[in-house]
């Protein structure tokens, strides 16, 4: 395998080297097209760190620490991705990790109104990190963890929307879940 130092032309002319990156989220769980992002991502940055929020505010269906287990399990053969929780402000996490890069997917153009937004509040706060989007793989455009969660939910096969350890931990969490509320079962 090539070494991760990655080096593109860059629209002015010279070569620029990509360092690290950070590609947040709650991942709440990952699906196949984050792990599509993740790939792509890794391809032009030297190290990419998965930054799994941990947002008090939201009710997830997995812990911040089920999630981070999740995805390091989803990136083990990806050499220079890493998989880290943080809390508070995406661009402070990145300052912190020396990021100089923030990764975005985009699903639809109502992605790109709401990210476009975030960019350019973390831009104005954080002048040195840029945002990189990445448009979805067209075959993962309609998916997201909702739509996993609510299928999974519903019983339906969640197997071609997510890799097979998150299948079984999200079966199993909606499992638990169906035997809460009637414990006769």
């Amino acid at each position: 395998m090539a070494e991760p130092k990655r080096a593109f032309h860059s629209a002015q002319g010279g070569h620029q080297t990509m360092a690290t990156a950070v590609y947040p989220g709650s991942f709440d769980p990952v699906t196949k097209g984050h792990l599509d992002i993740i790939k792509r991502a890794a391809k032009i940055n030297d190290h990419l760190i998965v930054a799994v929020l941990n947002n008090s505010a939201k009710n997830p269906l997995f812990t911040v620490e089920e999630r981070v287990e999740l995805l390091k399990e989803c990136c083990k053969g990806i050499q220079n991705v890493s998989v880290e929780s943080f809390d508070g402000l995406t661009v402070e996490f990145a300052k912190k990790r020396h990021a100089s890069v923030m990764v975005r997917g985009l699903r639809a153009v109502t992605d790109f109104e709401n990210e476009i937004q975030l960019a350019q509040t973390n831009h104005a706060l954080m002048p040195g990190i840029e945002t990189m989007f990445l448009a979805t793989s067209i075959k993962w455009s309609y998916l997201s963890s909702t739509i996993v969660k609510e299928a999974a939910y519903y019983g339906s096969d969640i197997g071609k929307f997510v890799t097979p350890n998150v299948e079984k931990a999200v079966n199993e969490k909606y499992a638990l879940i169906r035997q809460k509320k009637d414990p006769e079962t």
